[in-house]
């Protein structure tokens, strides 16, 4: 029985690997191709490369990550708020089937910790804020269009749609000598491999075992080269007119760790502690547009509920131990508790807040300098109308893709003077810088 069992299991990897080899490789990249080419040229929409090529096409060109609720092709990416203090790093989930489809859902988990306060307190010898929490994100990805120039006059060499359909022949039939070569060299390796190199094994049934290691390699190396190559020259001729897609992702940011606050009503009242649960949630719509001779947009319309509080709502104002006895302050009981604190006066209440936001990012063509706008609008208690306005720079690597991400900005607070009327319009601003790192693998 054990030699009919490990007989039937010589020959069905004997059948896999005569199932995979060079050819039924390529013979699958051939059909993909032959799938794109196909398509008709007066189609506007037509695809300019393969499903798996326009995802690294896209993470490449989504590789803008500034916030923890962007899009990221990569397994994971890492943000930073300075306005927050807060340092987040995201997992993408991806299940992996080896076809050629363009990635339509990501589930992303993430953890956030407050690490600007950790630092003071480090350095600075100032108390701890303890603020952990738990992100969790949904995306679906749209349909990715794309726009060609020229799709009107199929005899026309300015065809774009023609140039891609040319590029990418090229690529499969270099592909193909590539892996040829390749096939050819190695079964002439592994033929020279004598039985006294592999003691105690049957030869034949070791060298099946490293022809199909070596096609399972093969088939991941070329797929990967095909899809790469596709998109390095679609971003290099830029052979399209415009390109767009869309996402929607809901997001869940869950404290799992929360600060308390030194909070007064006046000078003259007790100091007391007040703790927080600002548990969120947000539905965001994001349109992306890359077009050939303009430039890159993203424009994103997000709905927000918070469990909110009158601190995170800027409705207190905000003293040191210093500032607090030099104004008066008459707790001199709990004033221990100021010395490496921060407290706020006025009245604390908790309640819910519901926000809109509106945020539109610009490259211009060829440019990893851009321009941001970003418009909050709450409801409720405090009807704060905020704004941000920033410049994101992304820096690419050696490889020429994505490797850091920076935006500096301004913040405004209170544009609509709901709560500090009193204030100037200069003490209602800030400036921040954002931080994103994709890195990882990039998922295709």
């Amino acid at each position: 029985m054990r030699n009919l069992f490990f007989t039937a299991s010589f020959y069905f990897c004997i059948l896999s690997v005569n199932a995979q080899s060079g050819d039924s490789i390529m013979a699958q990249i051939k059909s993909v191709n032959k799938i794109i080419s196909n398509q008709p040229r007066s189609f506007a929409f037509a695809t300019p490369i393969s499903n798996r090529a326009m995802n690294v096409f896209l993470a490449d060109k989504t590789g803008y990550v500034a916030e923890s609720t962007d899009l990221s092709f990569y397994t994971n990416y890492l943000t930073f708020n300075s306005s927050e203090g807060k340092l987040t790093i995201n997992h993408n989930f991806q299940n992996e089937n080896g076809a050629d489809v363009s990635i339509q859902k990501l589930l992303s988990v993430g953890v956030s910790a407050n690490i600007a306060n950790s630092f003071g307190a480090a350095f600075l010898d100032k108390q701890f804020e303890n603020e952990l929490g738990l992100t969790v994100n949904y995306k679906w990805i749209g349909k990715v269009k794309t726009r060609f120039a020229g799709c009107t006059q199929p005899a026309n060499n300015s065809n774009q749609k023609l140039a891609m359909d040319a590029l990418r022949a090229a690529i499969v039939y270099s592909l193909t000598l590539e892996i040829n070569k390749k096939e050819t060299d190695f079964k002439k390796a592994i033929n020279a491999i004598d039985s006294k190199d592999v003691p105690e094994q049957n030869i034949e049934k070791a060298r099946t075992l490293i022809l199909q290691n070596f096609y399972e390699e093969l088939k991941m190396d070329a797929e990967e080269k095909f899809a790469k190559q596709q998109a390095e020259i679609l971003t290099k001729t830029k052979n399209f007119k415009l390109i767009t897609t869309y996402w929607s992702s809901l997001t869940a940011n869950l404290p799992l760790a929360f600060p308390k606050y030194t909070v007064a009503k006046s000078l003259t009242d007790i100091l007391q502690q007040k703790h927080s649960y600002p548990l969120e949630l947000m539905f965001s719509h994001t349109r992306f547009l890359e077009s050939s001779k303009t430039g890159r947009i993203f424009f994103t319309l997000s709905a927000k509920l918070l469990l909110n509080n009158s601190k995170l709502s800027y409705a207190l104002d905000k003293v040191n131990a210093q500032e607090y006895k030099n104004l008066g302050g008459t707790d001199t009981l709990h004033f221990d508790h100021l010395k490496n604190n921060t407290a706020y006066i006025g009245l604390y209440k908790t309640f819910a807040t519901t926000s809109l936001e509106a945020r539109m990012v610009y490259f211009p063509t060829g440019s990893h300098v851009g321009i941001s706008f970003l418009a909050e609008q709450n409801f409720g208690r405090y009807h704060l109308l905020n704004g941000r306005l920033g410049i994101p720079i992304v820096l690419i690597n050696s490889k020429k893709i994505p490797a850091v991400n920076f935006e500096i900005y301004v913040l405004f607070f209170d544009i609509n003077n709901k709560i500090k009327q009193a204030q100037k319009f200069g003490n209602k601003t800030a400036i921040g810088l954002g931080v994103g790192i994709p890195f990882s693998r990039l998922m295709y």
